[in-house]
């Protein structure tokens, strides 16, 4: 290199190679491709149904699926080593099961995929709508082949269909409220208060006088039985519309500046 900073020896090299083009070309290419009908390449579309609760069975965590299991039949085996009716046992351990899975099922801190979910074009709704139909149709699969097999043992006096009609309203709400709190605040906070109801739930199976009035609200009686399938008719559709809306409450953003 000479005083001047030059390099003598690299002078020329150059030479021969044509000038960067300018935005001239992008244009151009633009207009030839118009002109000859050139297809735009395809735009992603949202995966199918059948696709996505696939994908969506392989995201959830076997956690899930095996606690699901060995508790509903922890409660069926019970029930049978002990001979005792099956209303009381199936009506705490299906409503227990089903809320704890589907508050945890929704959990995107521990959700890997979660990222490269959240950047398709397919609505966080309908993976929410996925994801709890394959929590809740498994759990309600599990607790109705509990509920055949106290049935077909005999340890149901008042019949199939009132041993599931025991279990299944306090199921759908403690799991609708669970996925609530899952998708609006954190899936611990909705496993803790999923709980707590349960426990009050609970109570009302207790000879204690002051769960008189708690028990009065989980009565099947079809007036008591309306309440609570409409309430959890109405906490699951909440669900659904606040997942389309943001960013949950009290959880770490996705675009924090650090």
């Amino acid at each position: 290199m000479n005083q001047r900073g030059e390099w003598p020896e690299l002078r020329g090299i150059a030479d021969g190679i044509p000038p960067t083009p300018g935005p001239e070309i992008l244009r151009g290419v633009l207009l030839r491709s118009l002109l000859d009908g050139a297809v735009p390449p395809p735009v992603p579309r949202p995966m199918r149904a059948r696709a996505l609760l696939a994908a969506e069975a392989a995201v959830v965590h076997r956690a899930v699926w095996l606690t699901s299991a060995l508790v509903m039949a922890a409660g069926v085996g019970f029930v049978l080593a002990q001979g005792h009716i099956a209303e009381p046992v199936m009506a705490l351990v299906v409503p227990l099961v089903t809320g704890i899975g589907v508050a945890g099922a929704f959990s995107p801190e521990r959700d890997e995929a979660f990222e490269v979910v959240a950047v398709t074009p397919t609505s966080p709704r309908v993976v929410l709508l996925a994801r709890m139909t394959l929590v809740l149709g498994y759990d309600l699969a599990l607790a109705l082949l509990g509920s055949v097999v106290l049935s077909l043992a005999g340890l149901t006096p008042a019949g199939l269909g009132r041993l599931v009609m025991v279990w299944l309203g306090p199921m759908a709400l403690l799991a609708a409220l669970g996925l609530l709190l899952s998708v609006c605040w954190n899936p611990d906070g909705a496993i803790g208060v999923a709980l707590a109801v349960w426990i009050l739930y609970a109570l009302t199976f207790t000879p204690w006088s002051f769960t008189g009035r708690l028990g009065a609200f989980w009565l099947t009686s079809p007036a008591a039985y309306a309440v609570i399938l409409a309430l959890a008719a109405v906490l699951g559709v909440a669900a659904v519309v606040a997942a389309g809306r943001g960013e949950p409450i009290r959880r770490a953003r996705a675009t924090q500046w650090s």
